[in-house]
């Protein structure tokens, strides 16, 4: 129950600071960065309400995507409890988001550049802590065909589903660790390109060993 209410918290709370932003904010705010972080269009201020508003639906959705997991369980509701922390990790980074546009707006501030890291670079370090995160949460996943690695392969037995979930958490470490550490040495360009690539091998390298096991 306590998750629940943080979770209902991190949902609605992007909203609320917005609303009460919106009573300082300029008519016309920084509406969207292009690649090198810089503004590239000005827009009105209350688009600043898109990015709460997709948060609750995002919330909802989450939810919703738990309950059909812990459905599909033999019996508990671990997999509900999963999806509730998955949930909650997602909605903390669209929180982070949002006090940065919140932020910036205020400030019309037209290079989001913070003590040298751009604001590209702090989102795939976000994106590579998370990564981490939900990679140790895997193994602990019951089969569903929710959450968790999916394939034909992995659905077919729970002897193969639970090696699968272990290796994709395991390759999901080691990515999460590369993308983190590669935040701190590429441009935004080279950094985008570099996280597409790893993400890809490592859903390659996935879906090789689940036909591996499965042979």
């Amino acid at each position: 129950m306590k998750n629940k209410k943080l979770f209902y918290l991190l949902m609605f709370l992007p909203l609320i600071a917005s609303l009460i932003a919106l009573q300082f904010l300029p008519d016309v705010i920084p509406a969207h960065y292009n690649i090198d972080n810089v503004v590239d269009r000005w827009g009105s201020k209350y688009e600043i309400l898109i990015l709460p508003v997709l948060t609750i639906l995002f919330g909802f959705f989450s939810l919703a995507m738990g309950r059909i997991a812990q459905k599909q369980e033999p019996q508990g509701n671990n997999n509900e409890k999963n999806s509730l922390f998955i949930g909650t990790s997602v909605l903390l980074i669209f929180n982070l988001l949002c006090g940065f546009m919140i932020f910036s707006s205020l400030n019309k501030i037209e290079k989001l550049e913070f003590a040298s890291f751009t604001f590209i670079k702090l989102v795939v370090i976000i994106i590579g802590i998370f990564l981490i995160v939900i990679s140790n949460i895997m193994p602990k996943v019951k089969r569903n065909s929710i959450l968790g690695f999916r394939t034909k392969q992995t659905m077919k037995n729970e002897d193969i589903w639970k090696k699968c979930q272990r290796f994709s958490g395991l390759t999901g470490v080691i990515a999460g660790f590369i993308i983190v550490v590669i935040s701190f040495l590429l441009d935004n360009t080279t950094l985008i390109i570099a996280l597409l690539i790893i993400t890809f091998i490592k859903l390659g390298i996935d879906i090789a060993y689940s036909y591996k096991v499965d042979d």
